[in-house]
């Protein structure tokens, strides 16, 4: 009988220390889950939370909770663009107190951005206008889209972390002036204009310019990272280029970055790193077939010096792991406060049966299914070196979907496009520095399978449940456990949408939707959790 109750008590200090690792503080109240459209969740500065659907038809529908996690409002708001006829979210952040919602919207073949500003305290709409526009598209515009392998014209959004400061990169992609394809503006707390220009081709010596990703220090300058060539493919006359626009320019510095010089570029990442004073840069080399080789290089954006530049890929013990090959691209990079950073790679194919490329999104509808399988998470020291790496092995297919290289990087800024429950089929990385989390939904038959056996492939999530991973210790696959605890029942299942979450470094809040379905009672609550 003792030792009964011994093992009886062991057992629940150990469940006690796994819901201690990471608990929830807060839930709202149950409302109808959105399936269609897109939708992201904003935490404020003063800790309130706003969380907003943006339904093509019907408008944008938001949801206010105080700091105390109350929900304080309910509104409705319908935008100037009217139906979302071939849009997609570029950015949702917060900005002087209140949300700025970018949405782009393709209107009579004519490539727009809008701006919206959503009221932080009462969840109004305070600002609604259109604040770009790019080229008409013609109507052979999507025969080089597919055969010519032309870019789609496209807006991108980033925000700095640390400031009220953001900025727009304009991809003219069909602008016959090959001077006036990429245009930065850079907007300050007030929502005005501070900066606008040009990026120029270097001497004008390259026909072709694509953007990868963009950095905002500030309001002091904000560095934006392309790839120049002279054929859609790049490679042997290709080089990665890194344009300055300074306060109040009106035309950008450029840096040509050596490191890639004569290599085919398809994808990139810039992070500028406020420890070291440095553009913390990821991009993927195209190899032979479909390999890709990560490279990982600092920059400064101030005297334009390449300081370091080394091959990412996680340690031996994940690529060499004997039950999956491990081969997988960077997805995201994050930066913790004190400098130190995390790449997280993940293992994608796609088997695509046509696709037009003229939906390229972070989830675009079409013929095409995304499979998703292992990740991998390789923590780095401030200046570039190896710390240590875990693996965590998945299966997941999303169908109608084109994932590339940074898609999670793309998706952090961008509202997720809700689509026959893709949205479900994704991970997150809770970055909180020395207590980091992997979450994602997954089936309890994979429970045992991690270390041994086969994993199970999810195709739907009927029969799933949120799943938490603590990155901690020296194990190659950490240990797991359900986030929301272990369901009473076998029919009763607790799902997270995490690809709509957003973590608050500041207060070490991870708020989220969990979808329950409770005897039949199907509905979505925001949950706060404290990691």
């Amino acid at each position: 009988m003792k030792k009964t109750a011994l093992l009886v008590a062991l057992m629940l200090l150990c469940g006690i220390t796994l819901q201690a690792q990471i608990k929830q503080i807060a839930e709202g109240p149950v409302f109808e889950e959105p399936e269609d459209g897109f939708a992201k969740m904003l935490q404020f500065k003063n800790g309130t939370t706003m969380f907003a659907h943006i339904d093509p038809k019907k408008g944008i529908d938001v949801r206010r909770y105080d700091a105390a996690h109350k929900e304080t409002a309910v509104t409705h708001i319908d935008p100037s663009y009217g139906k979302l006829k071939n849009g997609s979210i570029k950015g949702f952040f917060e900005i002087n107190g209140n949300a700025v919602l970018l949405i782009s919207e393709i209107d009579g073949r004519v490539p727009s951005l809008y701006r919206i500003i959503i009221d932080g305290k009462t969840g109004d709409l305070a600002d609604d206008q259109k604040i770009a526009e790019l080229n008409k598209m013609s109507m052979f515009s999507g025969y080089s889209m597919v055969f010519g392998s032309v870019p789609m014209p496209d807006f991108f959004v980033r925000k700095d972390p640390d400031s009220d400061n953001y900025a727009i990169a304009s991809f003219n992609s069909f602008e016959s002036d090959r001077n006036k394809r990429i245009e930065i503006v850079a907007y300050g707390a007030d929502n005005t204009e501070k900066s606008r220009a040009y990026y120029n081709s270097p001497d004008d010596r390259y026909k072709y310019l694509k953007y990868l990703d963009m950095a905002v220090i500030g309001s002091e300058k904000v560095c934006v990272l392309a790839y120049a060539s002279n054929s859609q493919s790049g490679g042997k006359d290709g080089e990665l280029i890194l344009a300055g626009l300074d306060k109040g320019a009106k035309s950008v510095t450029l840096n040509e970055l050596d490191f890639a010089r004569n290599e085919a570029v398809s994808w990139g990442l810039a992070r500028y790193s406020p420890t070291v004073k440095q553009i913390i840069i990821s991009v993927t080399i195209k190899g032979r077939g479909n390999k890709y080789t990560p490279l990982l290089a600092f920059v400064n954006p101030y005297d334009k010096k390449v300081n370091r530049v080394d091959a990412a890929s996680p340690s031996a013990r994940i690529i060499d792991y004997p039950k999956d090959e491990f081969d997988g691209v960077p997805v995201n990079l994050f930066l913790n406060a004190d400098g130190t950073f995390s790449i997280v790679f993940e293992q994608i194919s796609v088997s695509v049966v046509s696709y037009s490329g003229i939906n390229i999104g972070p989830v675009a509808p079409g013929s095409s299914t995304s499979w998703l399988r292992n990740i991998a998470i390789v923590n780095y020291s401030k200046t570039g070196e190896f710390i240590n790496d875990y693996m965590i092995r998945k299966r997941h297919d999303v169908n109608a979907a084109y994932l590339q290289p940074y898609y999670q990087s793309t998706r952090h800024d961008m509202g997720q496009m809700l689509y026959k429950g893709n949205q479900y089929k994704s991970f997150d990385f809770i970055s909180a520095g020395p207590r980091s989390y992997v979450v994602f939904n997954d089936t309890e038959r994979n429970n045992d399978a991690q270390e041994k056996g086969g994993v199970i492939t999810i195709e739907g999530v009927s029969n799933c449940d949120a799943f938490v991973y603590p990155l901690k210790g020296t194990d190659l696959i950490p240990k797991r456990d359900y986030l929301f605890g272990n369901p009473e029942s076998k029919k009763e299942h607790n799902l997270a949408l995490f690809t709509v979450s957003d973590y608050d470094k500041q207060s070490n809040v991870y708020a989220t939707l969990k979808l329950e379905n409770q005897h039949g009672n199907k509905g979505v609550k925001v949950i706060w959790l404290q990691p």
